[in-house]
């Protein structure tokens, strides 16, 4: 059979190329980024590390823990906007790329361009600004070393080091956890490496102790998810419900892994297999997880085209172009994931249409805040959740928000009060005078409060299309 006309793998690898680069380059960065900033700012001005760093007026929480203080001090570090942009492309770029690396040891270079393909854009839309990119790139990194190097001595030195970095920076190190438990069922099972498989999952669930929270980090860790404060009030906590377009290519994922399974009754390592299922369970539970089952299983995903096609992927879809072969793929690859990184110091002074740094962060308000705050300390601002890291990067010490998106730190009863407090219910202007309230910084939709504030004496400073700001009488 002649090869097709149109170069169908090549369009595929293209488009594979295209997205992952603009998912890495352009990520968005979203409140829990400027959140993180700020918080890493007051890390390197000598604020503890081992609990939740005071910004807002509400109570906090007894013992409320700050598990991403690694990652707050990392991406502070620069000083800079474009210097945090970088290090979190450099993170989604690692992920992506690791993953393709662990692609490419199971299938030909056809079917790991369109595993590939589904990944990407499987989770484009989760390739975020924020610190969840260390677990982006340390989950495929993880799950590498225990596939190439399970049979090497010092893989649980190794895999520790990993375990220790993830734990102090994001709560996804769970995930390593589960996995090396899954390799050393399969060397079980297999009767292989299994001194060093079973020094790698006892150094997995000790080396996260080395934290400032010490066993604290862990309880967080495995109990959050089941929070049902957080499902409430987060959404990307509830679970993936097929309806929702943002979970299409993730179940799409999902039905090739089980109908595969079903079809080639199994086909795929033990370990891959129990990895791959309990990560499927926690994506349809969880939107936040579905990154996890699909880097996880693109590898398996791979081997399944390269296995329904039987070689002919080429005959079928055309041949693959020649800067995605062999070392030119390496080449081709690393150059973008230089180039994304590359471009984040140049972000911040590009056109925000372009750049898409603070599109949705109320900057013209927040100026006109600033403006007016004077020199003035720790006034206290009525803020939307969504708007309370960067108010806490932008204005520092000389405001107080209500809220930010650490929804874990405080409790139902807080979380209620705010929620009244925001759509105007009660008395609003006593309960801001007891408080010692000064600003309001809404959304254009609270019109109920906004007008109980107004008819109070409050006065608008400031309005455009993303909100309003007002002063206390």
């Amino acid at each position: 059979m002649r090869s097709p006309r149109l170069p169908i793998l090549a369009l595929i690898a293209v488009v594979a190329l295209v997205i992952g680069f603009v998912a890495t380059a352009y990520s968005l960065p979203i409140d829990d980024f400027w959140l993180t900033l700020a918080s890493g700012a007051r890390l390197l001005g000598g604020a503890p590390i081992d609990r939740a760093l005071d910004f807002t007026w509400t109570p906090m929480l007894d013992g409320a823990l700050n598990p991403q203080w690694g990652a707050q001090l990392i991406f502070a570090a620069p000083g800079s906007v474009g210097g945090a942009l970088a290090i979190n492309a450099a993170l989604i770029a690692i992920g992506l790329l690791t993953t393709a690396l662990r692609t490419a040891r199971r299938a030909t270079g056809g079917a790991v361009a369109i595993a590939m393909l589904l990944v990407v854009a499987a989770i484009a839309p989760h390739l975020l600004a924020r610190a969840q990119s260390f677990s982006i790139a340390l989950m495929p990194v993880a799950l590498l070393l225990l596939a190439r190097y399970r049979d090497r001595p010092w893989l649980p030195v190794a895999y520790g080091l990993v375990m220790v970095v993830w734990a102090n920076t994001h709560g996804a190190f769970v995930i390593g956890q589960i996995a090396a438990l899954a390799v050393l069922v399969d060397a079980m099972v297999d009767r292989t490496n299994r001194v060093v498989l079973a020094s790698t999952v006892v150094v997995a669930f000790v080396a996260p102790l080395a934290n400032p929270s010490g066993l604290g980090l862990l309880v967080y860790a495995y109990g959050q998810p089941g929070l049902e404060l957080i499902r409430q009030i987060s959404v990307e906590w509830q679970p993936a419900w097929p309806w929702i377009p943002l979970t299409w290519l993730f179940w799409a994922q999902a039905g090739l892994f089980v109908a595969f399974r079903i079809s080639r009754r199994g086909g795929a390592p033990l370990d891959e297999l129990l990895l791959g299922a309990g990560l499927l369970i926690l994506a349809a539970t969880s939107l936040r997880q579905i990154p996890w089952f699909c880097l996880a299983t693109a590898p398996i995903l791979a081997a399944d085209v390269s296995t329904f096609a039987g070689g002919r992927l080429g005959e079928r879809l055309g041949s693959m172009p020649g800067w995605f072969n062999g070392h030119k793929a390496k080449t081709t690859l690393l150059s973008a994931a230089a180039l994304a990184v590359l471009v984040q110091p140049i972000r911040p002074i590009a056109p925000q249409a372009i750049a898409r740094v603070t599109p949705d962060a109320p900057v013209a308000l927040v100026d006109r805040l600033a403006g007016e705050l004077d020199g003035s300390r720790g006034a206290r601002v009525l803020n939307e959740q969504v708007w309370g890291g960067y108010l806490a990067y932008a204005l520092g010490d000389r405001i107080e928000t209500a809220m930010d998106g650490r929804i874990e730190i405080r409790d139902r009863s807080t979380w209620a009060s705010y929620f009244s407090l925001m759509r105007g219910e009660g008395n609003a202007v006593e309960e801001l005078a007891a408080n010692d309230v000064e600003w309001a910084l809404l959304a254009p939709d609270r019109e109920t409060l906004i007008r109980h504030l107004t008819d109070s004496g409050w006065t608008t400073v400031d309005r455009d299309a993303q909100g309003a700001l007002l002063s206390a009488p």
